[in-house]
């Protein structure tokens, strides 16, 4: 409200400006003055400006002009360009120190800092008035502007401090009246109802006399509101009908608050009947889905759910996103909840969570929502809801605590035990809420899970110093003794169980705790207190379910104090009350585990129970296994892999597959089912790549790759079987302790993989191989067979120096020890003696070998080496006998060594000149080794080479022409078209020579 006193303030200063003009000018000046003041008086502010104007700048040196300046500001004011009548009355003040108009010029200065909405400055300019002037008549019109700036910055206290002050000092009625209302509403900022229904009170008895003035409808209705706020129903239904009296466009406003009290005392007849009216003629817009709102929640609190909802439907489609939709979806979720409807619940929930703002019902209804998840096990939906992103919100401490605790009972649930611990341990640390007792009740449940037994006790005593209902007190308590049986206090815990309050527990709940102290004394290996506990479960009268657990219970503690028979009767009793219970199959299967050690029959015949009777039992996919393994033990395969085929297929979440599918491959293996077989070791190395089965399985199916030939499909096993160590380099295998090492299985993998490419021929693959292998096998006689392996590559690929270094390394290493390719390697020594073309040396150690070595395999190999030395030396008979015996041999009958030294009995021929002896050489190369295609197309050349020398033009040409045209892969093509060349002009140079004779 704008203050009253500029309009006394200006009576003044037009009293001054009146006598200043009749006393002090004359002439021109007094005229422009004059002109001024007749202006001023009629509140002529422009006129009054301009001629102030021109007055200033015909007289700019006139004593007067800072008094014009003043009167120039009060124009400026009045006019609203307060920045101007600021400059106006500094530049007064700059020129008239000491003036009288001194102290009105400052408050004016103050007054046009808080209207040009420099509220600082004005503060500033209005408290040094204050100080600077405390007893000044201006004093009292200057807490009204403080007042006010205190609302602008919210500081509500200073407003009501300003007020107050400017209540008590107002210096009229109209003031107060002003003073007043600031400071009731004021209060109402700081929802100090009391006081504020006590300013509007005193304000409405004020206005009485200014009603002229002050309209009373509008502030009773603020009134109204105050007492409505501070639960003053009664006076606030008085100021509401007070407001619509003196104003009647306040009817509709009054009535909806009148509405509102009458809903707040749950009057809901007069509430509905009221609201029903604003709803209908659809008055105060800006309400309406207020309106709405409370209809549909009457309708709620009078039983009309159906309606309630409808209406909350009918308010959400009209104003989907609006400050009451929040309370609307509560409302919807809360009745959903109530009727146990979850999925209506749920989405409901996710309507109320994408709601642009986050207000307490969103938390609260989150919480609600969780909890009636957890209650119909929907646990993993629980986490989902408790996840869900609240922004701009700050949650309650209890709240927190809430759903920390909630999300803590889902992830218990759902197996995530680590992060469960963790919102745990932060419950526990706050030192206050609601929460903490069952936190830690909870957090000592975690921990019996865990097997953490002294932390479960402590955490189970703690508990009971912040719980305090009964029932979460016994569980702790009961929780607490189950523990302390794990930590062998049988003593405390007897004391815990002894706290537990049985007369304020109900049957059920009490003897289902008894279960669980009956389990723990049972581990804890106090047999006699469980069966003592396990005998009250058991007894006639309890419910069913209790009895079985009891007599299971019984049947445990007989086996363990090998009381078969006792046992065999509890577990009868069982069944027979329960054929199908579940709580027998622990149990059988305890017996008939216990029956393995002393008769096979009998444990296959209590397995074969414990699966007719309770087929999907967990234990009942252990029972086939175990039954299996008996089977294969009494060598009775045929059923024991029936029985694995069928877990096969069932494939339970019980039993690791790749051990079913193990077992499967070497039950048929015994049954020489080898293709069966290997497709069991197949699902292994298909599907489990993971399983510590996997590398045996791929091993066994390289093993029998290799076996059949199948050398790529070998090596693709193998490689994957390696694959996490890489490729075996040359600077890996310096620390193949690290890697080739690093399992047995990959280390035989290795060395098979040197085997593929051994068969293959690729001999350069071979040597990487087989040397990992040689520097990482520390046993025999996989380290020397590698060794071998690697020099023989080595000779393979005509690397001679190589190849000797490691065979004479070989047989250094096993000097003293017969291995089966010692006399390899030492004809290989041999053999390199003679690439070397110490053919003397090459045949002496060939004979040391054939005498060495009688029944040496690949005695033919040294054979034809001896024959190469006799050739050599020019032993041409000798050397043929040598290779007679090669090709004779019936080892190597049929070989590439056969075909070479056959090859070779015709080159002793040859360089003996006797070609028809070499001609029939060589055609038994070409028709008994054929197949040899370098060694066929060698013998053709050579036959070739026998006509050409005897001028056998035509055969030379025949031959020839075959080698060239039928073995163009082979190193003696480009030789034989050369040759076939020579012949051609030698054949038509005879042919010449003839026709001239």
């Amino acid at each position: 409200m704008k203050p009253l006193f500029q309009k006394r303030l200006l009576i003044i200063v037009l009293a001054l400006c009146a006598a200043w003009g009749s006393t002090s000018l004359a002439d021109r000046k007094s005229e422009l003055y004059q002109v001024a003041s007749f202006h001023y008086g009629r509140s002529e502010w422009q006129p009054a400006i301009e001629a102030f104007d021109l007055f200033l700048s015909e007289n700019p040196d006139h004593p007067q002009v800072g008094v014009i300046h003043f009167y120039r500001g009060e124009c400026l004011l009045q006019l609203g360009r307060y920045d101007e009548a600021l400059r106006a009355h500094t530049q007064f003040l700059s020129k008239s120190a000491g003036h009288p108009f001194t102290e009105h010029s400052e408050f004016r200065m103050a007054e046009c800092y808080f209207l040009s909405g420099q509220s600082e400055a004005a503060a500033n300019a209005f408290d040094l008035f204050l100080s600077k002037y405390p007893t000044s008549t201006l004093g009292p019109h200057a807490y009204p502007y403080l007042g006010q700036i205190a609302v602008k910055d919210q500081q509500w206290q200073e407003a009501v401090l300003m007020f107050n002050k400017a209540v008590k000092a107002a210096a009229s009625p109209k003031g107060v009246i002003e003073a007043r209302l600031g400071l009731a509403r004021s209060y109402s900022a700081l929802h100090r109802w009391k006081e504020a229904g006590s300013a509007y009170e005193q304000l409405l008895i004020d206005l009485k006399e200014q009603a002229e003035e002050y309209p009373t409808g509008p502030i009773a209705m603020e009134a109204g509101i105050a007492e409505y706020r501070g639960g003053n129903y009664r006076r606030g239904v008085s100021r509401f009908e007070l407001a619509a009296k003196n104003k009647a466009e306040l009817s509709d406003q009054a009535n909806f608050w009148i509405a509102k009290t009458y809903f707040q005392v749950r009057d809901w007849p007069n509430a509905l009947e009221r609201l029903e009216q604003l709803k209908e003629k659809k008055a105060l817009p800006d309400f309406q889905e207020e309106i709405h709102y409370l209809v549909a929640k009457i309708k709620l609190e009078e039983g009309k759910s159906d309606e309630a909802v409808a209406l909350f439907d009918e308010q959400l489609k009209q104003w989907p996103e609006s400050a009451w939709a929040d309370e609307a979806l509560y409302q919807q979720l809360s009745i959903a909840l109530d009727q146990d409807k979850i999925d209506a619940a749920t989405e409901t929930w996710a309507k109320l969570a994408k709601l642009p703002a986050t207000k307490q019902l969103t938390i609260r209804g989150e919480l609600a929502l969780a909890a009636a998840l957890q209650r119909h096990d929907k646990h993993s939906a629980a986490i989902d809801v408790l996840n869900t992103e609240l922004a701009g919100i700050e949650w309650e401490a209890d709240d927190v605590q809430r759903r920390d605790y909630l999300a803590a009972v889902s992830l218990f649930a759902t197996d995530h035990i680590d992060e469960a611990r963790e919102l745990l341990i932060h419950n526990q640390a706050q030192t206050e809420g609601n929460y903490r007792g069952l936190s830690l009740l909870l957090l000592g449940m975690i921990q019996s899970h865990e097997l953490k037994w002294e932390d479960a006790a402590a955490s189970f005593a703690a508990s009971l110093e912040f719980l305090e209902s009964t029932e979460h007190r016994n569980l702790a308590q009961v929780r607490r003794t189950a523990a302390l049986l794990h930590l062998e206090k049988p003593e405390e815990a007897k004391q815990a169980w002894n706290h537990v309050d049985r007369d304020h527990v109900p049957t059920t709940q009490y003897l289902s705790e008894v279960a669980h102290v009956a389990a723990a004394a049972f581990r804890a290996g106090d047999t006699a207190w469980a069966r003592e506990l396990y005998s009250q479960m058991a007894s006639d009268g309890n419910p069913e379910k209790i009895v079985e657990q009891g007599l299971a219970g019984l049947a445990w503690c007989q086996l363990n104090e090998a009381d078969a028979t006792a046992a065999t009767q509890a577990l009868d009793d069982l069944l027979a009350k329960n054929p199908k219970s579940p709580l027998a199959a622990g149990a059988l299967y305890q017996q008939a585990q216990q029956l393995e050690a002393t008769d096979l029959d009998l444990a296959l015949a209590r397995y074969g129970q414990l699966i007719e009777i309770l087929p999907g039992d967990r234990l009942a996919a252990h029972a086939r296994l175990r039954s299996a393994t008996i089977l294969d033990q009494l060598s009775r395969d045929a059923e024991a892999e029936v029985m694995l085929v069928k877990l096969a297929e069932e494939q339970p979440d019980v039993l690791p597959a790749e051990d079913i599918w193990y077992r499967l491959a070497w039950v048929r293996l015994d049954q020489k089912k080898l293709e069966e077989a290997l497709e069991a070791f197949e699902q292994i190395h298909q599907k489990f790549r993971e399983s510590d089965l996997w590398e045996d399985a791929t091993y066994r199916l390289a093993e029998a790759a290799l076996k059949a030939g199948e050398t790529d499909k070998a090596r693709e096993y193998l490689k994957q079987l390696l694959k996490d160590e890489g490729p075996a380099s040359e600077s890996e295998t310096e620390d193949a302790q690290t890697t080739v090492a690093e399992s047995k299985v990959k280390l035989y993998s290795r060395y098979m993989l040197g085997q593929v490419e051994v068969q293959a021929g690729n001999w350069k693959a071979a040597i990487e191989q087989m040397d990992a292998v040689a520097k990482a096998a520390r046993t025999e006689p996989l380290h020397s067979m590698a060794s071998f392996w690697s020099a023989e590559a080595r000779f393979r690929l005509e690397k001679f120096g190589e190849a000797k270094t490691h065979f004479e390394q070989l047989l250094t290493e096993t000097l003293g020890r017969e291995i089966d390719s010692q006399p390899v390697a030492e004809m290989r020594l041999a053999q390199i003696c003679a690439h070397e073309g110490d053919w003397d040396l090459a045949y002496e150690k060939a004979q040391e070998i054939g005498d060495k070595y009688p029944n040496f395999q690949e005695a033919h190999e040294l054979d034809y080496l001896m024959g190469r030395c006799l050739a050599r030396q020019g032993e041409f008979g000798k050397a043929r006998a040598a290779y007679a015996k090669v090709v004779q041999s019936p080892v190597a009958g049929s070989s590439e060594t056969a075909a070479m030294a056959q090859w070779m009995i015709g080159e002793t021929y040859f360089h003996q000149k006797n070609y028809d002896a070499a001609v029939r050489a060589y055609s038994k190369v070409a028709a008994v080794h054929g197949t040899y295609a370098k060694w066929k197309a060698a013998a053709l050349l050579q036959i070739g080479k026998c006509h050409e020398v005897q001028e056998d033009w035509e055969n030379a040409t025949k031959y020839y022409t075959e080698v060239k045209s039928d073995h163009v892969g082979t190193p003696f093509a480009p030789e034989a078209e050369t040759r076939l060349s020579v012949v051609r002009q030698r054949t038509q140079q005879a042919q010449r020579e003839a026709t001239r004779k």
